[in-house]
């Protein structure tokens, strides 16, 4: 009997250390939201936070490295004691983007931010998350209460002078895509927010979202046709690292998955990568970047 033929798997190349993401927040978020890829939570302590000190120690890795900008994420980077010691340490390097849900920046957090961008040489940008422009369906998602408290968050963020950039996981048509867009940045205009911008972010098919709708199936997963027409760099993974508590991860999406640790420090992980997993396949139908642009 013939064997089935074995699935060739693309390996994306590393082609040089752009971006360096930083899993600040672990998986310890205060919300819980149903589509959440990693599945954070108030509960979740898969990986713990980053201490200011693990931060430096990666950003003087990253340097010598020729890293050029940073992000950092969760959970939610905001529950971090340290998470303004740890914004002037990155700021010392390189632009930062933050990724949070908005819910715990207050006019005086907002306020100190201020002053944090004040005495950086590089810009501080913030991504708020946020599922809808209407309560109701925002906190289906995200839980009662976190549509009002992000509101609060974005407007606190665009009076100390910082335009948040929104960031919605598709729950509609692909086809949908313009009127929706247009729909949000008049929601953002509503909030005060100077120069509204959108990221809109397809769903990934593991953690959470998995459990509450459904698995990838069998024929979704990454071919060597997938990129006849497509240069494989393009995918972040061929330029970011992702750094955890538990060492550096090939990117934001698979801290979940053990085979997508690449080493304990940087200079490790500078090889390339088999794109094996499903969510794979979804960065590249969808041209997905986790960056902001």
């Amino acid at each position: 009997m013939a064997r089935p033929q074995q699935r060739m798997i693309p390996e994306v190349p590393f082609v040089q250390l752009d971006t360096l993401w930083i899993q600040v927040g672990g998986t310890l978020c205060n919300l819980q939201c149903t589509h959440c890829f990693i599945s954070c939570g108030p509960q979740n302590h898969t990986h713990r936070m980053m201490k200011l000190s693990q931060v430096r120690h990666l950003l003087k890795e990253s340097r010598l490295l020729g890293a050029k900008d940073y992000y950092i994420t969760g959970g939610e980077v905001f529950m971090n004691p340290e998470i303004f010691e740890i914004l002037e340490a990155i700021l010392q390097h390189g632009p930062l983007d933050v990724l949070t849900n908005g819910t715990l920046i207050t006019s005086e957090k907002a306020a100190q931010l201020r002053k944090i961008q004040g005495r950086s040489p590089h810009p501080l940008q913030f991504r708020v998350s946020m599922e809808s422009f209407e309560e109701k369906t925002n906190d289906k998602i995200r839980g009662k209460g976190s549509f009002n408290r992000a509101v609060k968050g974005i407007r606190n963020l665009g009076s100390a002078g910082f335009p948040p950039i929104l960031t919605v996981t598709r729950s509609w048509d692909d086809g949908q895509d313009l009127e929706m867009e247009a729909r949000f940045l008049e929601f953002l205009k509503s909030l005060d927010v100077p120069e509204p911008r959108l990221k809109i972010l397809p769903g990934f098919l593991i953690g959470r979202l998995e459990e509450n709708l459904r698995a990838y199936s069998s024929d979704e997963h990454v071919t060597e046709k997938c990129f006849e027409n497509y240069d494989i760099t393009n995918l972040q993974c061929a330029t970011s690292r992702m750094a955890t508590e538990k060492g550096i991860y090939v990117c934001p999406i698979l801290v979940d998955h053990n085979d997508a640790n690449m080493g304990d420090v940087l200079k490790e992980t500078l090889r390339p990568f088999a794109l094996a997993h499903s969510a794979c396949y979804t960065c590249r139908v969808t041209g997905m970047t986790c960056k902001s642009e």
